[in-house]
């Protein structure tokens, strides 16, 4: 995306660094594809920040919404995206264990003087799509799918009907 950040994470941090953009989602390569239609845009923000102890560190934001598919009825989900994640910068990569021991709510990420800002948001974008997206229980458009117990009426009824069993 034009205008998009690659920054010197380090520098970003230590100089408190904002950038903020919305992404259309058909510009995310590997996200476009996972998607049931590429329309639709992404919110985008990348602080910098130090903490108590004077650590370096990152904090990302997205929030939007992607159409998904069902893999129950194949129908599309729309799937809202809101998350936060906060990163602490190891300048070498020796330091990354001791940095994510201490602090669980904080994910450790390697100092990088070109950080592509936008694939870190892809990244975090893809993290929040279930491997398997489904509507809540009794939303799906077949109404096969929305029975909340099948019964006889499916196969593995039948199949529980032949073993005594009703489950």
């Amino acid at each position: 995306m034009r205008g998009w950040p690659v920054v010197d994470s380090l520098q970003f941090a230590r100089k408190h660094g904002e950038a903020r953009c919305s992404v259309a989602i058909s510009e995310l390569a590997r996200l476009a594809p996972m998607v049931s239609a590429g329309e639709g845009e992404i919110s985008v923000r990348l602080d910098g920040f130090e903490d108590l102890e004077g650590r370096p560190g990152l904090r990302l934001r997205v929030a939007g919404s992607v159409d998904v598919v069902c893999q129950r009825c194949l129908d599309p989900i729309k799937l809202d995206i809101d998350s936060e994640r906060s990163f602490l910068l190891a300048a070498r990569e020796q330091d990354l264990p001791e940095l994510s021991e201490e602090d669980e709510d904080v994910e450790t990420l390697l100092a990088d003087a070109s950080l592509d800002a936008l694939a870190l948001a892809e990244d975090e974008i893809l993290l929040q799509i279930p491997m398997a997206p489904r509507h809540e229980d009794g939303q799906c458009s077949r109404p096969e799918w929305n029975a909340e117990r099948r019964g006889a009426a499916s196969e593995f009824g039948a199949l529980g009907a032949l073993m005594g069993t009703e489950d």
